[in-house]
């Protein structure tokens, strides 16, 4: 029983994991991502009623957020236009 116990947990180990692995992000694909809804995020918190303080932040982390993201897209885009699960990830953002 103990056997048979170790070997189910040792394939759902080891199949979860090659999975993982074909649809895992590279580093700079994740680091996009986050950027990239942050930029969303902010930019859909603009609003001209909101006290200038609070535009003034809002106006410099769209500027942050958006401008690294604008700038890494096309790169992004080229470098990975052979990897399907990556292009369907950058598909998701136009900047």
């Amino acid at each position: 029983m103990m056997k048979t116990i170790m070997a189910i947990l040792l394939f759902a180990v080891f199949s979860s994991y090659s999975f993982g692995e074909e649809n895992q992000e590279p580093s700079d694909i994740a680091e996009f991502t986050i950027t990239a809804e942050n930029c969303e995020h902010f930019a859909g918190e603009w609003d001209n009623s909101l006290p200038e303080e609070n535009k003034k932040m809002i106006e410099k982390s769209i500027a942050q957020y958006c401008g690294k993201a604008k700038k890494d897209l096309p790169e992004l885009r080229k470098k990975y236009q052979n990897n399907k699960y990556v292009t369907e990830i950058l598909s998701s953002y136009s900047f």
